[in-house]
């Protein structure tokens, strides 16, 4: 088994334990990096409207009248991730905020949002059901279900400059989950030092 194998079955099977975020001294042994969105947006579930936010939120309650909030993100692939292999993290740190489930479905989008928009088009262009996650304070996020192996298993990672978009979209009818993208939030992870066990 290969060491990174070990570090995906911890991470994905092991629930909210307590764990690092990887690619970090605190971590273990630098075998990972990561890269974080180029661009957060918040969307509007009831008008349809867009904006860039300095953190991602998802928000869902009764009393919000269709009013929801889901985080739409874009990723741009950089020169480091040429020929690796990558997955994707979710990690929360001591500065983010859980309430109600916690759940969050993960899901790819057609194309990238814009910077602002105050209602349809383009609305989110949420695409396939990638997953669902449980979020966790000061830990990665556990998968409760996956939907699509892209990115949820080990994945040749895109060629460097690909731009992909995604929207993270509360579950149930009492969600919140708020985080600052430059220290926390949905990531993807690359391999870059395969090293057997």
């Amino acid at each position: 088994m290969l060491f990174s194998d070990i570090i995906l079955v911890t991470l994905m099977g092991s629930g909210c334990v307590a764990a690092s975020p990887l690619g970090t001294n605190d971590g273990p042994p630098d075998f990972f990096d990561f890269f974080k969105p180029s661009k957060v947006g918040l969307y509007n579930t009831g008008t349809g409207s867009i904006a860039l936010a300095p953190a991602g939120v998802v928000s869902k309650f009764p009393s919000d009248g269709g009013q929801d909030t889901t985080t739409l993100l874009t990723f741009t692939y950089p020169p480091e991730v040429a020929g690796k292999k990558c997955f994707f993290a979710f990690y929360l740190d001591s500065t983010a905020s859980v309430s109600g489930s916690g759940k969050i479905d993960l899901f790819s989008s057609l194309g990238p949002a814009p910077d602002f928009a105050s209602g349809w088009p383009p609305g989110n262009q949420r695409d396939k059901h990638i997953g669902r996650l449980s979020a966790c304070l000061e830990d990665f996020a556990r998968w409760d279900a996956t939907y699509d192996s892209y990115l949820t298993e080990e994945t040749d990672c895109k060629a460097p400059g690909t731009v992909e978009a995604y929207e993270l979209v509360g579950v149930y009818d009492d969600d919140f989950v708020s985080w600052d993208p430059s220290m926390a939030g949905l990531e993807i992870h690359y391999i870059y030092l395969m090293v057997e066990s």
